[in-house]
This record gives C-alpha cells, sequence and structure tokens, in this order.
C-alpha cells in the first residue's frame, strides 16, 4: 500500500528549514532522485544536464553537495554556477542547454531557512503537473511513479563541472538589454539584501558608466535580507544621505526589486509596471495594451493603467501565474506589488536588477527625474495584515468570518475590496483591505484580522 499522498511544493518550491523535515539529508537525497529520475525519463536522445545554482546562505553548500552528488551518480551531468540571483539561474538553464536548473534559495524568507526552486529548459518554474510528477516519485519509494521512466542505475556516473565566470555572463546579458543605452550620469543607491546579487551587482552598475553607493553586499551567509527590498526604509536612508537619482533593493535570491526616488519615496512594483507601462504605451511597446498583474496589485494601478487605455488582468499571487498569463496573452508585461517584475522580452522569470535598469533607461530617455515618472499612479490606502495561524483552515469555516466580510463590504461600498489568502510560503494568514478611506480601511482590516487570530492565530 503506498503513503499518503503529500504537498512538498508550495508557491515557490519547497522550503523549510534545513535539518528539519523536508530538508533532512534523507529527504533531499530524495528529491535529488526523484529529479533526476524526472529528467532523464523526459530526455529522449543524448546526455541529460542539470545546472544548480544557490544564494549566499550558509546551508547552501550543503544542499549543493548533496544534489549535485546524487544527480551524477544518476548519470546526469551537474553544473556548478556558483552564487547566482533565481533570474540567473533561469538566463544559465538556457544559456549552458540544460535539462533543468535547480535554484537553492528561500527568496525573501530568514537566513535559517533554505529552499529548492525547479526550472525546465526553457528557464520557466516547472508547471503544477511537473512538481506532482516529482512528488509521486520522491513518496513511491518504490522506484519510479507512473510519470516517469525506471530509475537507471546502470548509467554511467555524470560529471560534476563548475561553471566559470557566470556572473561575467549575466552581466554581459543584462547590459544588453538596455540596447546601448549607458547610465552615465546616473547616481546609483544600491541594496544587495547580503544576498545572492552581492557578488556582481555594483560592478554590473559600474560597467554601464554609473556612479555607486552600495550597502548589504558583503554577506556571511547569516544575514540574508537583512536589509533589501524587504526593509527598504534603509535603501531610502542611503539614497538622501549619497543624493542618489535611484536607489535600488533586491531580495535574498534577487527576483524582486524595489525602487526609491530622489526624494526619498519607495516605490513598490504597482508603480513600477505604471511607470513601464505608461512609457512603453507613448512608444507603441505595449502588445494588445494590457499588462498583468495579481489579486494584490493596488485598485490604484488598475486605475492608473485605464487613464492610458491600458487594461490589468490579475491571476493568483505568485510571479509563476503572472508568467502564465503573459505567455497565455502573449503579452511582455507583468509582475507583482511585492516587487517581482518580468519582462518576457528579456528574461522568463522576475528579476530585480533588470527591473532597476529598465527604470533608469526610462529615465534618460524621458530625461526626467524618477519623482515625476512615479507620479503616473496614486495608490488607494491598503492596509495587510499578517496573522500567524496553527493550520490553514477554509475561511468559511471560521465562525463568524463571513458574515463580518459581507458587513464589511457595504461598508467599503464600490470603494474598495477585502482579499483574505493564506501565504504559500509561510504559515501566515494575510488579511488585505484597500479603498478610498484610509481609517475605514484599517478598522475593517483590523476586525477581520481579530477574528481569524481568535479562531487559529498562535
Amino acid at each position: 500500500m503506498l503513503p499518503a499522498k503529500e504537498k512538498l511544493f508550495g508557491t515557490d518550491g519547497i522550503r523549510g528549514t534545513p535539518g528539519v523535515y523536508p530538508l533532512t539529508e534523507g529527504m533531499i537525497v530524495k528529491i535529488a532522485r526523484a529529479i533526476a529520475d524526472f529528467v532523464v525519463s523526459s530526455k529522449k536522445t543524448g546526455k541529460t544536464k542539470i545546472v544548480i545554482g544557490k544564494d549566499t546562505r550558509t546551508s547552501g553548500d550543503q544542499i549543493e553537495n548533496i544534489l549535485a552528488h546524487t544527480i551524477s551518480v544518476s548519470g546526469v551531468d551537474v553544473y556548478l554556477a556558483g552564487t547566482i540571483t533565481t533570474p540567473g539561474l533561469s538566463f544559465m538553464v538556457k544559456t549552458l542547454s540544460c535539462d533543468m536548473g535547480i535554484m537553492i534559495s528561500a527568496s525573501h524568507n530568514k537566513a535559517a531557512d533554505n529552499g529548492i526552486k525547479l526550472f525546465n529548459s526553457d528557464g520557466l518554474k516547472l508547471s503544477p503537473k511537473e512538481e506532482e510528477c516529482i512528488e509521486d516519485d520522491i513518496f513511491c519509494n518504490l522506484g519510479p511513479s507512473h510519470c516517469a521512466t525506471v530509475f537507471i542505475q546502470s548509467r554511467s556516473k555524470g560529471d560534476i563541472k563548475k561553471v566559470k565566470n557566470t556572473c561575467e555572463k549575466y552581466i554581459q546579458f543584462l547590459s544588453a538589454t538596455l540596447h546601448g543605452t549607458d547610465l552615465k550620469g546616473v547616481k546609483v543607491a544600491l541594496d544587495c539584501a547580503w544576498g545572492a546579487a552581492s557578488p556582481f551587482a555594483r560592478k554590473l552598475f559600474r560597467k554601464l558608466g554609473a556612479k555607486v553607493d552600495s550597502i548589504h553586499d558583503t554577506p556571511s551567509g547569516e544575514n540574508i535580507n537583512e536589509g533589501g527590498a524587504v526593509h527598504p526604509a534603509l535603501l531610502r536612508e542611503l539614497v538622501l544621505t549619497s543624493k542618489s537619482d535611484i536607489g535600488v533593493a533586491v531580495d535574498g535570491d534577487g527576483d524582486r526589486g524595489i525602487v526609491v526616488d530622489e526624494t526619498g519615496h519607495i516605490l513598490d512594483g504597482d508603480c513600477i509596471i505604471a511607470i513601464i507601462a505608461n512609457h512603453w504605451l507613448e512608444k507603441d511597446k505595449l502588445p494588445q495594451k494590457a499588462v498583468v498583474g495579481t489579486v494584490m496589485s493596488n485598485y490604484g494601478l488598475k486605475v492608473a493603467l485605464e487613464r492610458h487605455g491600458c487594461k490589468l488582468i490579475c491571476t493568483s499571487v505568485g510571479d509563476k501565474h503572472v508568467i502564465e498569463a503573459l505567455i497565455k496573452h502573449r503579452l511582455v508585461l507583468g509582475g507583482e506589488q511585492s516587487g517581482h517584475i518580468i519582462f518576457m522580452e528579456h528574461l522568463p522569470a522576475p528579476d530585480g536588477l533588470l527591473t532597476a535598469l529598465q527604470i533608469i533607461k526610462i529615465m534618460k530617455e524621458t530625461g526626467l527625474p524618477l519623482s515625476d515618472l512615479a507620479k503616473t499612479f496614486s495608490r488607494y490606502p491598503q492596509t495587510l495584515i499578517n496573522i500567524k495561524v496553527k493550520e490553514k483552515k477554509p475561511f468559511d469555516e471560521i465562525p463568524s468570518l463571513s458574515a463580518k466580510v459581507r458587513e464589511c463590504n457595504s461598508r467599503l461600498k464600490d470603494e474598495g475590496r477585502i482579499l483574505l489568502r493564506y501565504s504559500g510560503t509561510e504559515t501566515l494568514a494575510r488579511v488585505m483591505v484597500e479603498g478610498k478611506q484610509k481609517d475605514l480601511v484599517e478598522s475593517i482590516a483590523g476586525d477581520l484580522a481579530s477574528i481569524i487570530k481568535e479562531d487559529i492565530g498562535i
């Protein structure tokens, strides 16, 4: 009898605390075997290849060693890209013509956490169906799952090779996205969050001619995400003290980008999308006059886009869902309020540094300061409350919550919205309320959060 089916993959890969299930050494070995089995079974001819990257967490080295050894024993060649951002890993998959990419990172989570993200040969994150296939193989423990062929132990052992000049190759790619625009005359304040962008971000901007003041770029392995896109107030201070034209903050694995204008205003993903969409509309570079956001996108983004004749298509939270919508509708720009911005013309993954370069390119082309460009977007008051929970119970099973939501919606009328959801990567319930009146928004969010906390809160 097979064990009960279990879900390992969350919104963005497998995450946890190294040494604790599901990131124990034994489970990582099983995960690696299932990955190798999946890739080998999908490859009809030729030698299979997987590239592995990691952020700066101390635990990354051990996870990398286990994955690389186990996968190579399975007859798959392994390429070690070293410290690289998540979008950089997506780029390396295609550059090296690999069958899969593995990124060892817990993204914006604390340093004690880590995770495993998987990319297909096109540099796209695996689909839910593909993840389920790998999960089936992990838990079957009888060899292959129904999705895979027999694990071929007779295959010759694969090689493990270190990729040379990974960062330099990625700098070259990012620079090319500017199509000849340089950054001379621009002063950049940079916050690398002690993360994966630390080895090369400053080099990138300086190579393009910018003057750079940088913080949080000498990681110890234990300080990732202290600062960066998760805590942009530290960047704001640097922008003001250094009198920079723009501040750029990424998160630990470099896929989020938040910017700060020269006056110290923090601009999140919604504002960034509005700026880029507005400029691209003027340049006739926005197919179908549409962009992709999520259910967390501020209502002000919808208003700003419609003012210029542009449509906002909303998906579930997660850059994977944004990318799926971009591909489905054949669009080129999308992203999340958190700072995950996707430029499908360049890369099928969000990239904080690429986002910053595209914003600076607009500043150069228009001759306008970032604060002026940001005026295209006016945020509706929004309150987001995170509640630590002991279980992810369906919201409609929490007593009195549904009735309270109906009451609060009537108070908002047609000038706001309520969104209740669970985090896909953490044990958190999220209450988001948006509307024209700040006091009303905060009051409603507090009322709903109290009900959830009383029922399932920690």
